[in-house]
Order: structure tokens, then sequence, then C-alpha cells
């Protein structure tokens, strides 16, 4: 009687099936996350970029923007986009500036990545 011990060629082209679609698995989703580590960087930035702006509005706050406004800011060696939109309120003592941060312009996207208001207190002279 022989003793057969091993694997045969069908259990062999199974488990390395298995682990082939187990390994896919695992690099999807790797890719996956490494898109979403992109997108969250970007964020960050812009947020930075945001926060500048909306202090350097606050600072100035004599000379509240009374138009529409836009421009660029360096953050991370990019060239971020900003737009400011100002707005009268009920109060006619208080000021809405909407503040827009974009991605830099490379990238060529027309929504922005984050949005602030601002309400801000006209200074009577």
């Amino acid at each position: 009687m022989k003793n057969d011990t091993g694997f045969t060629l069908i259990e062999v082209l199974i488990a390395l099936s298995v682990v082939a679609i187990g390994l896919t698995a695992v690099l999807n989703s790797s890719l996956h996350s490494a898109a979403h580590a992109n997108l969250l960087q970007q964020k960050i930035f812009a947020l930075w970029v945001l926060e500048n702006k909306a202090a350097e509005i606050r600072l100035n706050e004599k000379n509240i923007p009374t138009a529409n406004d836009e421009g660029e800011q360096q953050q991370a060696e990019q060239a971020w986009q900003w737009k400011t939109e100002t707005k009268d309120t009920p109060n006619p003592k208080i000021k809405k500036v909407e503040l827009a941060i974009f991605a830099p312009a490379e990238q060529n996207q027309e929504e922005a990545l984050l949005q602030q208001n601002l309400y801000l207190r006209v200074q009577q002279p």
C-alpha cells in the first residue's frame, strides 16, 4: 500500500487563488487609504490657509472688505486660492464675510475645499 503525503495540484491551486484574492484586497485597501491620506493632507493645508486669511480679515476690522475679493496665498509650497464675498446682514452694524478656500491652481478644482462665514462689527466713524 502506497502512503501519499502532501498536497495535490488542485489543492495547491486553490490555496494560491485564495492567497491571491486576499492580497488583492489588502493592496486595494492600502491604495484607498493612501488616496484618503492625500485628501486629508490637502484639507489640513486648506484649513491653515483659511485660518490665516480669517485672522488677517479680523485684525484689519477697520477696513472690512466692501466687495468681493480673491487672491492667492502660499502654503506648503503651493499657491492656494481664496475668495471673499461681503454681504449685509439685518443688523446694519454687522457685515457677513463668506470666505472660501480652493485647491492649488494646478489641480483645477472648482469646488471650495473649505468655507467659513465671518461676522464682523462695522466700525462707526
